[in-house]
């Protein structure tokens, strides 16, 4: 089975149109979907997308009365939640050659460890993720 590795942004473009769509998301969501493929991402995601939500809200860019809404829809996406600890000494490596955060940079070391593509919504990060061959 297909496993893809997807970061917050990503996500988040699954449910809002608020920039470029991610090229192949779509499609791999689909597969998702049928079971023929899986979405991976360490636990990180669940608090890097929660902090997009509510910085939405606070923007009024979401109504607070749809957010409870949203987080339930995406949280039916089944992603497979990774521990941060088996990836952060890669992750560190990875923030400092690509200029990364260390944050987006465990996406990345958890997509190369995985040999598994990624799927980002941030230019810099899609750009180490491409040098990377992920």
């Amino acid at each position: 089975m297909t496993v893809y590795v997807i970061d917050a942004s990503a996500w988040l473009r699954l449910f809002l149109n608020d920039g470029p769509a991610v090229p192949g998301l779509e499609r791999a969501a689909q597969e998702v979907e049928t079971g023929s493929a899986s979405f991976a991402a360490p636990e990180l995601i669940l608090v890097e997308a929660g902090h997009a939500l509510l910085r939405k809200v606070r923007r009024k860019q979401i109504r607070q009365a749809d957010w409870p809404d949203l987080w339930q829809d995406m949280r039916r996406v089944p992603i497979s939640l990774l521990s941060a600890e088996e990836h952060m000494d890669a992750a560190l490596e990875l923030a400092i050659r690509h200029n990364l955060s260390v944050y987006d940079a465990l996406y990345l070391a958890t997509a190369v460890h995985m040999g598994a593509t990624l799927f980002t919504a941030d230019d810099a990060l899609s750009k180490a993720a491409r040098m990377a061959g992920v």
